[in-house]
């Protein structure tokens, strides 16, 4: 009984999926990200992120994220940072506006090594303060800002494909939970999916380029973004 009222729950759930509106958009995101080591155990790091979509003719985003972070073994490194981000309006499923979020998190990052791959956990939580947008005598304009919490936990899983030339593959998931202004999750906020290739030049350069699917629910339909990313990490 119990499990044929769990198969009719799923087909339920299934159905009211495929009821919603699907909104597909096509994106090119590009990121550059610098390293430089204050010691073996504390480093620096600053990511660049140039965001475009439909097909790349239309601005999504731009990304300024710094931070500082500790090594606490060869396992486990902590870090606390600050993002800004520019967000631009780009279709009518999008924000009616152009605006902005600025958001300070702290993260752990721990890695599990195997002989031909390993395992990352990255776990981040975000205290978000975005521009809130509100109409004012009939136009839509910046009025204040609004304050959020988000926790974001990523599972990576990296193969070495060619030992000789230090190509990797790439695939991670990404669960983001809106907190609202609470410490307890409310929503599934997005969830991210990506596969791809990694190459390790040498001890300075690192690129990983790759498909990225985001899948955003929201009341009335689901956005779905598809991504082709590129990312080149440059270690000081």
């Amino acid at each position: 009984m119990k499990n044929s009222l769990v198969i009719v729950f799923l087909i339920f759930a299934i159905s009211l999926h495929a009821q919603q509106e699907q909104v597909d958009h096509y994106s090119s995101w590009n990121t550059l990200t610098i390293k430089a080591a204050i010691n073996k155990n504390w480093f620096v790091k600053s990511e660049f992120s140039f965001r475009r979509t439909n097909f790349i003719e239309d601005w999504q985003q731009i990304l300024l994220r710094p931070s500082i972070q500790h090594k606490i073994n060869p396992f486990i490194k902590v870090a606390i940072g600050y993002t800004f981000s520019q967000n631009y309006s780009f279709s009518d499923y999008s924000a009616p506006i152009d605006n902005r979020e600025n958001n300070v998190w702290q993260q752990v990052y721990i890695t599990q090594p195997f002989k031909t791959f390993k395992v990352s956990h990255r776990i981040r939580f975000e205290e978000r303060f975005r521009d809130k947008i509100s109409s004012i005598n009939n136009v839509l304009e910046i009025n204040g800002t609004d304050y959020s919490n988000r926790l974001r936990y990523r599972f990576i899983v990296e193969i070495l494909l060619i030992k000789k030339y230090n190509i990797s593959a790439l695939v991670y998931d990404e669960v983001f939970l809106d907190f609202e202004k609470t410490l307890q999750p409310k929503t599934l906020d997005q969830n991210w999916m990506f596969v791809g290739l990694r190459f390790r030049n040498n001890d300075h350069i690192t690129i990983t380029s790759g498909y990225h699917y985001i899948n955003i629910p929201r009341n009335n339909f689901t956005l779905n973004n598809h991504i082709w990313e590129t990312s080149l990490v440059f270690t000081l």
